[in-house]
């Protein structure tokens, strides 16, 4: 017996046409509130009365539905922007607040205590000399790698 293995399952199913639950809500709903505004102030108004509400809900109703920024949806979107305007922008320093940030770059086990060691290591003119295979190499733009010895740049 066979059975059909779905293969993207975050994909939202469809329920009518292209539209999911979602979004099929929502534009009943917005469609709705547009529709209850114009037959409320289309009897009453003119067209450049009743047609700007009408537009503006329509037109929330559709990015609500279908808008997506960056793969977010656009009520996640507005959220976080809320978020980052209250938010407070600037950062104060407080001595032994806040968590421990860890480096990628760094290994936390050995906390730097060999490098340290291997620099001391080196005497003043072996640190001369590399540097100045590191400043031909810089100044030749890499042209002349192969008159100085690679090796002997590791610092």
């Amino acid at each position: 017996m066979q059975f059909k293995i779905p293969q993207d399952v975050l994909r939202p199913d469809k329920i009518v046409g292209f539209l999911t639950l979602r979004q099929l809500v929502i534009v009943i709903i917005g469609g709705g509130l547009a529709y209850a505004l114009y037959v409320a102030l289309s009897k009453q108004y003119y067209l450049e009365i009743w047609l700007p509400p009408v537009a503006f809900v329509g037109l929330l109703t559709l990015a609500f539905a279908f808008f997506k920024f960056h793969d977010i949806l656009f009520e996640r979107f507005i959220l976080i922007f809320i978020e980052y305007k209250f938010r407070p922008r600037a950062r104060t320093w407080q001595k032994m607040k806040g968590d421990v940030v860890l480096s990628v770059l760094r290994n936390p086990l050995n906390s730097g205590q060999p490098t340290e060691k291997k620099a001391e290591a080196l005497s003043e003119q072996d640190r001369r000399k590399k540097l100045e295979e590191i400043t031909k190499i810089v100044d030749t733009h890499g042209d002349k790698i192969s008159n100085i010895k690679t090796s002997n740049l590791h610092i």
